[in-house]
């Protein structure tokens, strides 16, 4: 398997998730996209928090699933596993699961650098201009 892989524990239990495959990865966007539909539009967000919440959480253990999935390929399927996160996990430990997945598969977004006296100057030189030639 070429695939990254942790053990993740919480509350005293350990599991073993893994990275997601590219082919996953495209599935859970797709799957993302889906939820969003959902949601009504033209709505604010305090309005719907409720949806935005089930959608996470909803995502997040469909994430999970697919992790745990390619431990056992042969085993239950990804949609057996999703409905086992939903009714045996917390939302904290989904949660925390997905962050982990997420960070196995590069999925998140990178850190900011931080401005430092050093990189202060960089950072202010820096446009999205072209630059002009030179004569």
């Amino acid at each position: 398997m070429f695939l990254k892989s942790a053990p993740f524990e919480f509350n005293g239990h350990t599991v073993t998730l893994y990275e997601l495959s590219a082919l996953q990865r495209i599935e859970h966007l797709k799957y993302f996209a889906e939820l969003n539909k959902d949601l009504p539009d033209n709505v604010d967000e305090a309005e719907h928090y409720h949806l935005l919440v089930a959608r996470n959480i909803h995502a997040g253990a469909r994430l999970v699933a697919m992790s745990l999935w390619q431990a056992d390929i042969a085993g239950p399927g990804v949609e057996t596993l999703h409905q086992q996160v939903m009714s045996g996990w917390s939302p904290e430990m989904i949660g925390a699961a997905e962050f982990m997945v997420k960070k196995l598969s590069d999925m998140l977004p990178p850190d900011p650098v931080p401005v430092t006296d050093d990189n202060q100057a960089e950072q202010e030189d820096i446009t999205a201009e072209k630059p002009t030639p030179v004569s």
